[in-house]
């Protein structure tokens, strides 16, 4: 027992070891800085704050462009037991270490079902979770990227026992890892994970077809889908919201209707616009950097020697930050690199080995690679985003080659298992013979010939025009030394293979070469993009979340909601001042299709009649000294809430919009005709007030008192109908409707009576029930596998001892 066990146990500390030795500063109270973790800390920071203080999740945060649902900005889901299954993969550990230990057992326990030696697995495993991409994710602070990825084998493993019949082992697999996918919120990577399993589902089919075993394809068939509902059913409250958020954001349908819609804008096209979508997607030569890792580059802002030709040209006295990327992306923080060891041992598996998964993973990586490619590859990409379902609500082409990293392991293990498995290894070194010539050829062809393929000139060169010679000349002399270094990994790799064939060396020799050369060649990668030196200290981080002079000065007004916009940088992009003030701009990847509408059209031109209405009492402005800020009081905001004279009805939602441009908002509401019903009078007497009494980001009170009837226009943002904002005057449900294209009305009766608007959306409430329904019995699952697994090792360990 104690020998079977041994494997996993080393498997266990090497994992571990791994993990923390490359985390270590985390353990240190340090933290790694980068831009998307200060503008997520910006956008969450009022949803968290509310629930450290009260224990309770708000759906909603009025710290962004006016408001807007929290589901992918901070949601903690207690109902999904699933969870907990994570933690275990992960030892209980914090992120990062934690994800990385789930992703190096989860494609360990992969390659186990899938009958690969521990050796191999524990190998394959650090190729996947240290693969270069995975490291630059987390360096750029796409937490919930990497979680989706690092779980992806998961799925894979229980998709392939199923179509091998082993159907309770892989629907209990399948369904926790597709779980634990949903849950860790990328949908982009759950969507580009399920294009290749669908690969998978079809090149299956086709050997069903061929072999004649239709009703055990059709089974497995049946099983997958009710893993997939449970797995959806564990998640359910997430995706339900999401999808009706996504609907009323710039990726669902237009609002405004003109006869010449600019393709190129998300605001009037099904999804998202071709040319937004489309930005970050990769240059052939971009292809490269999968092999080479410095083919085009590297990145943006590459760590260079002050021996460089850009280092002695700057007399830079220490290691210097160079622009030489240089390939088809507008910039990246560093390739997307495999290791040239594991290109060449998934060639040399593609080569050698026979079976479905050999053509599904093949078909897969090409697949991936032309999806990559996007608009350079437009006649392909183009069938996708314009007929496939759901691909054109994501954009950044080239971040599909994140599911790439996670399938070219695979194949190089399964060729090395299937080596070990023959009897006869000849075969074996033709295989990484092919495999080492045709990289290895073109490793050389680039590095030694680069000149004559390539000009080395990057797009945004234009900026250094006076270092654009010492740069071509950097990234020249780039390509030729990491293409050499791939082809000396290559030549390991075949001398490993061939001392195997030929009998020279064991199977842990054969592991331990490949294992040591190949982490070698990621982790001297990994290092210069993220090194133990780029964590900072907790305190260090912190600073960029003080209050700037301005901010406090701000912060003194006791009022209890109003809105600031910050114009000292590009207020649609950051996040910055949101983690401060309740904000007009903010940072987000799906915005309200509305409010992008709003600012496309009014905002963008400083309408002050919009910006009153939405209660923007401080304007944050450049201050006389270069850096600093000052503040503006904007005395014509016009509050929580205010009653009109008038009521105008629009035909329709570009009357709507059109009508802010001369609009007097204190006066005046624009009403939709779909509300006509609603409005009791085109005219009102105004009289008395209306005040915001209490203030919670899902929870808001006001007290009127009026002599007569009114109608009161909010500053707040409408989501709906129907998707969560109810409203009660004096505790007895009532109806409100949309005015100003983007606020919440209300007729107000007259006398003293209390308004609420609670964001209670059913869609959560509904989910979470189904959430821990489904996750529950996902559970159930797993401890039968588990109790009839141990139960079967009973009954062998008696059958030996009788």
């Amino acid at each position: 027992m104690f020998k079977k066990i041994l494997p996993h146990i080393i498997a266990s500390a090497v994992f571990i070891m791994m993990a923390v030795v490359y985390f270590m500063p985390h353990f240190e109270g340090k933290i790694l800085p980068s831009s998307d973790t200060v503008q997520v800390t910006g956008m969450g920071h009022e949803a968290h704050e509310f629930y450290k203080e009260t224990g309770e999740v708000t759906n909603w945060t009025n710290s962004m462009f006016g408001g807007m649902p929290t589901y992918q900005i901070f949601n903690p889901n207690k109902s999904n037991l699933l969870q907990y299954v994570g933690k275990v993969l992960g030892l209980g550990m914090e992120y990062p270490v934690g994800m990385f230990i789930i992703g190096m057992f989860s494609f360990y326990i992969m390659l186990l079902l899938l009958g690969v030696n521990s050796w191999l697995a524990i190998i394959g495993s650090i190729f996947f979770a240290f693969s270069t991409n995975n490291l630059i994710l987390f360096e750029a602070g796409h937490s919930s990227k990497v979680q989706t990825l690092m779980v992806a084998p998961l799925i894979i493993s229980g998709m392939l026992l199923v179509f091998r019949k082993k159907w309770l082992v892989g629907l209990t697999v399948f369904s926790i890892g597709m779980g634990l996918n949903l849950f860790y919120r990328h949908p982009q990577m759950t969507y580009y994970l399920g294009l290749v399993m669908l690969i998978l589902v079809i090149i299956y089919g086709i050997d069903a077809i061929k072999n004649k075993t239709l009703p055990d394809y059709i089974k497995s068939g049946l099983v997958l889908l009710l893993g997939l509902v449970l797995s959806i059913g564990s998640t359910s409250s997430i995706l339900w919201s999401t999808y009706e958020y996504g609907e009323d954001t710039m990726r669902g349908a237009p609002i405004i209707q003109t006869d010449n819609a600019d393709p190129n804008s998300s605001s009037a096209v099904q999804g998202l616009a071709w040319n937004y979508a489309m930005q970050w997607s990769n240059g052939y030569r971009d292809l490269l950097s999968s092999y080479i890792p410095r083919a085009v580059g590297g990145g943006s802002g590459e760590k260079i020697s002050k021996d460089s030709a850009f280092g002695k040209m700057v007399r830079s006295q220490k290691e210097v930050q160079a622009p030489l990327y240089w390939g088809a992306l507008p910039f990246t923080s560093g390739p997307i690199y495999f290791g040239a060891l594991v290109c060449f041992l998934f060639l040399f598996g593609a080569i050698s080995f026979k079976s479905p998964i050999k053509w599904w993973l093949v078909v897969s990586i090409i697949f991936l690679l032309f999806l990559s490619l996007g608009k350079n590859l437009e006649f392909f990409n183009r069938l996708f985003f314009d007929y496939f379902p759901l691909f054109n609500k994501f954009r950044t082409p080239n971040s599909v080659l994140s599911i790439a990293a996670v399938l070219m392991p695979i194949l190089g293990i399964l060729g090395l298992q299937d080596m070990i498995n023959s009897e006869d290894k000849s075969k074996y070194w033709r295989a990484a013979l092919w495999s080492g010539g045709i990289l290895g050829g073109i490793a050389l062809v680039f590095g030694l010939f680069g000149g004559m393929f390539f000009d080395f000139v990057g797009s945004s060169d234009a900026r250094y025009e006076q270092f654009v010679d010492v740069l071509r000349e950097d990234r020249a002399s780039l390509l030729r030394s990491s293409a050499l270094r791939s082809i000396f990994y290559i030549l390991v790799g075949m001398a490993a293979i061939w001392a195997y064939s030929k009998s020279k060396i064991s199977t842990v020799v054969l592991a331990i070469i490949l294992g040591v050369f190949g982490v070698f060649d990621l982790i001297q990668v990994d290092t210069r993009y993220v090194s133990h030196s780029d964590f900072v200290s907790s305190r260090v981080y912190k600073n960029n979340f003080e209050p700037r002079p301005v901010d406090k000065k701000i912060l003194e007004d006791t009022e209890l909601y109003f809105r600031v916009h910050d114009v000292t940088s590009d207020p649609y992009n950051s996040a910055s001042a949101s983690y401060f003030h309740k904000t007009v701009g903010g940072y987000h990847a799906a915005k309200l299709q509305r409010y992008q509408d709003i600012i496309d059209r009014h905002l963008s031109t400083n309408n002050m009649a919009v910006l009153n209405m939405l209660n923007t009492k401080y304007f944050i402005i450049p201050g006389a000294e270069e850096g600093s800020a000052t503040y503006q009081l904007n005395p014509a905001a016009l509050g929580n809430a205010w009653f009109v004279s008038n009521i105008n009805i629009v035909e329709n939602p570009n009357a709507e919009i059109d009508g802010l441009t001369n609009l007097d908002p204190a006066v005046t509401a624009l009403v939709n005709k779909e509300f006509q019903g609603y409005v009791k009078s085109n005219t009102y007497e105004k009289n008395g007030q209306i005040t915001l009494t209490s203030y919670a980001p899902n929870k808001l009170v006001f007290q009127s008192n009026t002599t007569s009837d009114q109608f009161a226009v909010f500053s707040d943002i409408w989501y709906g109908p129907n998707k969560g904002w109810v409203a009660t005057i004096d505790g007895k449900s009532t109806d409100y409707i949309r005015a100003n294209y983007i606020l919440r009305a209300m007729n107000i009766p007259a006398g003293q009576h209390e308004i609420v608007f609670e964001f209670k959306p059913s869609a959560m409430a509904t989910g979470s029930i189904i959430d821990l329904i489904s996750s529950g019995l996902i559970l159930l699952l797993l401890g039968y596998v588990i109790f009839k697994a141990i139960k079967d090792r009973q009954i062998e360990v008696d059958n030996e001892k009788a």
